[in-house]
């Protein structure tokens, strides 16, 4: 518990967000202390736009990244956090892996920042990068889920109440963040996290299956990983 408050305490300094509609494209949310949707820029097809705006200025040399916000659920304003790190070796064949935390409850952030994630927060808050980072080998995309948790947020209508709900609202967030990349897409992808993830990676792993014979973006899913 001292461990996951440390880095929630961490986070306020890296990160803060309000609960907003966006439903279009407009420069005036995008002012510090508002969260950055990329939801709309993938909805106008404009990738290169919307990616250049999920840039983040590296925190430490060396460490590539990028971050926002994508609406899964419009009518209740439902929009999942997520922090990717691009795989520093052969990133063209890299696997992708999403990381989800337990709890219920628990920040992916905890994932990203303590255990295996590029940046490695110490004791004095400061950032350095990790050593061994499972970056090197692999795109990571950290995601806080369900609703809630981290900085992913909704209206109270949102507030998922089953696997079912979570993994929709994560495979609605997985499509979404393939199209901002589309050429992680064919890609070996995996899903992992531990504790209480330990329920929702196969359930969205389940619904990652069932919805690839008709979707139009196919994830290639390989394997799952639970700790």
């Amino acid at each position: 518990m001292k461990q996951y408050l440390f880095v929630v305490s961490a986070l306020w300094f890296l990160v803060e967000g309000y609960r907003v509609n966006v439903n279009s494209i407009d420069d005036s949310t995008h002012r510090e202390g508002n969260p950055l949707i990329l939801t709309p820029y993938i909805l106008d097809g404009k990738i290169s736009e919307g990616r250049k705006a999920a840039r983040v200025e590296p925190f430490v040399d060396g460490v590539e990244s990028y971050s926002g916000f994508l609406t899964v659920n419009a009518s209740s304003n439902g929009n999942l956090f997520f922090w990717y790190f691009p795989a520093e070796n052969a990133p063209k064949t890299a696997p992708v892996m999403i990381w989800l935390q337990g709890g219920p409850g628990g920040s992916s952030m905890v994932g990203l920042l303590v255990e295996n994630g590029p940046l490695q927060l110490k004791n004095n808050f400061q950032l350095i990068k990790r050593p061994t980072r499972w970056s090197q080998n692999i795109h990571m995309i950290y995601i806080d889920n369900p609703f809630g948790a981290g900085f992913s947020f909704t209206d109270p209508a949102g507030i998922a109440k089953t696997e079912r709900q979570i993994s929709e609202n994560l495979y609605q967030g997985l499509l979404q963040f393939f199209q901002l990349f589309p050429e992680l897409s064919r890609n070996d992808f995996f899903v992992a996290g531990e504790s209480y993830a330990g329920r929702y990676v196969p359930a969205l792993a389940d619904r990652i299956h069932r919805g690839n014979p008709d979707a139009v973006t196919k994830i290639n899913m390989k394997g799952l990983a639970i700790g």
